[in-house]
């Protein structure tokens, strides 16, 4: 039965004679044909090169990348939110976006990978520290420029005993620079009571509200309260050197998106370039974007943050040994720990050796 079955087939089959199309039509005919033919191939041949030549900034652009920042205001922020805006991102093949979340948000994101890079530094060193899967990649500013702000009527940091000192999260930056300073003045961290508040901005808010009565604040907000009476007590940078500002990444994505890294760091050099070099743009960006309409307000914020931005994306060696101790200390652990374990500084130098070409 098989048998008779397949010999069917192969005569149903052979009675079938496929004839050739494009032979069978007339000269008249064929010449449309083989025009539409050309464009197609001509069409393909390009996408084909564009494959070809820009294969990374293709694969790139299909990705949506998530950087998490506390606020869009500030100087910590200002290079990521220039490097969108500006298009500094997007010239890397990067489709990336700033989002705005609270400090610990952000550090839970990378961890989770649903952030893909967080732009905040202290509580990375901290989760590091703790032997969480993350890394910090770039340093952005190679100073602090937070400030001790207090209400009109605290004039010294030792009339801050008793009072409630706002912070964005419990283990970050400015929760540790609150400690030293407390430290150095000496009082110790029970001499206050900490609220957790979240960005310098809401800090700021609460601290013009009188919720609380003191805030390690970044500009434009120190200079915004000193304008209406605040004092600005202690800069940090008095107290201690330590890298403020940064990028970090789950360490999967170090060994995943390696070349993504070096991209992201190369667009927030240039970004940092940019600020430094178009002083009025960020002039006109800080009326526009931070609400500052004071001339002299936002001249003065430009002249500190010209030249705190780090010039190579990597921190020195004894100003992160200061901000792994103050971590540590604010942590209360003591172990040894190497800068290696903390950060990764290989991307940055591969982006800097890729921006001298």
């Amino acid at each position: 039965m098989m048998l008779r079955q397949a010999q069917h087939e192969r005569k149903i089959l052979g009675t079938f004679q496929p004839q050739p199309f494009a032979l069978s039509l007339s000269k008249g005919e064929r010449q449309p044909l083989i025009r539409i033919s050309r464009a197609f191939f001509n069409c393909f041949s390009l996408l084909l090169g564009l494959v070809l030549a820009f294969p990374f900034a293709l694969a790139a652009q299909e990705r949506r990348i998530i950087v998490g920042l506390t606020t869009r205001t500030g100087t910590n922020s200002l290079p990521f939110v220039i490097a969108e805006e500006k298009g500094f991102f997007k010239g890397e093949g990067l489709n990336a976006v700033v989002v705005i979340m609270q400090n610990q948000v952000v550090v839970n994101g990378v961890l989770t990978k649903n952030v893909d890079y967080g732009g905040t530094f202290s509580n990375f060193v901290g989760a590091a520290l703790a032997g969480l899967p993350v890394r910090i990649v770039m340093s952005v500013m190679d100073g602090s420029d937070h400030v001790l702000v207090t209400s009109p009527n605290i004039k010294r940091v030792e009339d801050l005993k008793g009072r409630i000192v706002g912070i964005s999260s419990f283990g970050g930056t400015p929760h540790s620079e609150v400690i030293a300073i407390l430290k150095k003045y000496g009082m110790n961290e029970k001499d206050v009571t900490f609220l957790q508040i979240g960005g310098s901005s809401a800090r700021y808010q609460a601290l013009d509200s009188g919720s609380i009565h003191a805030a390690m604040l970044t500009p434009p907000f120190n200079k915004i309260g000193l304008k209406r009476g605040f004092n600005e007590l202690v800069m940090f940078n008095d107290v201690m050197q330590i890298p403020l500002g940064g990028l970090a990444v789950h360490t999967d994505q170090i060994k995943e998106r390696g070349p993504e890294i070096v991209r992201v760091i190369k667009a927030l050099t240039k970004s940092i370039d940019y600020i430094r070099t178009r002083k009025g743009d960020i002039l006109s960006h800080m009326e526009k974007s931070w609400g500052i309409k004071d001339p002299d307000v936002r001249d003065g914020i430009y002249r500190d943050l010209a030249g705190i931005y780090s010039r190579t994306g990597i921190a020195p060696e004894e100003t992160m040994k200061n901000v792994i101790r103050l971590v540590q200390e604010t942590r209360k652990s003591a172990s040894p720990v190497a800068v290696a374990d903390v950060a990764d500084w290989s991307f940055a130098k591969k982006a800097a050796e890729e921006l001298k070409k």
